[in-house]
């Protein structure tokens, strides 16, 4: 099926996409969840993330090309729903799969505002509206901004994460403690590092924007989890290595820079807000695309659909960022289990695979099942 695209991305703005979006809201709240959990443990789980995601990414690049590149709420539509009912059924996950990201943004809204509000001191209302603006103009702008201005994010925060890992190093190292081993902490744990990891909108804006090219499709999505995932690693071990006192906030990659000094809180400050930006670009493209998909009207109309609820949920709504990002991956890991389905569905009317190969035959299938289920078990009992 011929792909349906806006714009075209090089392999590096694809693979900046898929790493933009997954070292975002995720990756800030991982620190506060390893101090649960010990170093060891924080390893495991990100190279198992790192396995499940590149496998269920594949997955969810190979319905998307089957359905032209189409967002998830059109495949499921395309692809699993019949009868009288199919349209019932596809507002129905359009608004399920749509209130997770509007929640995911709120919480990414919430995250920016709490650093231009220690910045600048201004209202945290006003803060929130500052950030939604700003980080809205790139998105307003179109697909290709989106790519372009990835791209250059991530360069940033590549080289920020570069000087503040060296600056941790130059300072006197905390000890690294054994947390006691608790289920509760470890499932919490690997559900927000497989979270923190995802990029499930970003993989199928790469589908579209490299049409449809499956070798470039696939390499990006291996190169680009690798990325994110080395980030987790690396900004988790510095702030447990380099923190002075409990880490006790929600932002932990900001007390690091403030144990360190003046300087380097100003750079973690600029991480943590460019990582979050990166973020909701690649999220409110999507949810700009699944609003458009579903109604059809013109791209920044929908964009203005989709977004002004999250402004309002975050503005009215909860309020703490770990709660939301916590709301956001069990969402988003149960319409996980109908991916799967669709996915499965999918492949066996189109006869071949071009993206996942044996990768999305039926017991790596079941693994993701069981990962899924392990994920939403993690999201939502209390930690120990």
């Amino acid at each position: 099926m011929k792909i349906q695209s806006e714009a075209k991305f090089t392999m590096f703005e694809a693979i900046s996409m898929i790493v933009g979006h997954s070292i975002g809201t995720g990756i800030i709240a991982v620190p506060f969840l390893a101090t649960k959990n010990s170093l060891k443990d924080v390893v495991f789980m990100i190279v198992l993330a790192y396995l499940i995601n590149v496998l269920l990414h594949l997955l969810i690049a190979e319905l998307s090309y089957n359905n032209g590149g189409l967002q998830l709420v059109k495949s499921f539509e395309g692809e699993l729903f019949r009868g009288r009912g199919k349209k019932v059924f596809s507002w129905t996950m359009f608004t399920v799969y749509g209130l997770a990201i509007v929640i995911g943004v709120s919480g990414n809204i919430n995250g920016g505002a709490g650093i231009i509000e220690s910045w600048f001191n201004v209202p945290f209302y006003v803060a929130q509206l500052i950030y939604y603006v700003l980080a809205g103009i790139v998105v307003f702008m179109g697909m290709k901004a989106v790519g372009i201005a990835g791209k250059y994010a991530v360069i940033i925060l590549i080289a920020i994460v570069v000087v503040i890992s060296i600056a941790t190093f130059t300072q006197p190292l905390n000890q690294l403690q054994s947390s006691k081993i608790h289920i509760n902490n470890m499932l919490a744990l690997y559900s927000m590092v497989v979270f923190a990891t995802s990029a499930n909108q970003a993989v199928i804006q790469c589908v579209k924007g490299l049409n449809g090219d499956a070798k470039k499709i696939r390499i990006s999505i291996f190169i680009g989890f690798a990325i994110s995932s080395i980030f987790v690693l690396i900004v988790t071990t510095t702030v447990l290595l380099g923190v002075k006192g409990s880490i006790d906030r929600e932002l932990a990659y900001l007390k690091l820079g403030e144990s360190i000094g003046y300087w380097c809180a100003i750079l973690a400050g600029i991480f943590s807000l460019f990582a979050l930006l990166t973020t909701f670009w690649s999220n409110t493209l999507s949810l700009r695309d699944v609003v458009y998909e579903q109604i059809k009207l013109n791209h920044k109309v929908c964009w203005l659909l989709a977004t002004i609820p999250s402004l309002l949920f975050a503005i009215f709504g909860i309020n703490s960022f770990i709660i939301l990002t916590r709301i956001m991956s069990g969402v988003v890991v149960l319409v996980a289990i109908m991916l799967i389905f669709t996915y499965n569905k999918s492949r066996k009317k189109a006869g071949t695979s071009p993206i996942c190969g044996r990768l999305g035959t039926v017991p790596f299938q079941i693994i993701l099942i069981i990962s899924t289920i392990i994920c939403t078990v993690g999201a939502i009992i209390p930690l120990k």
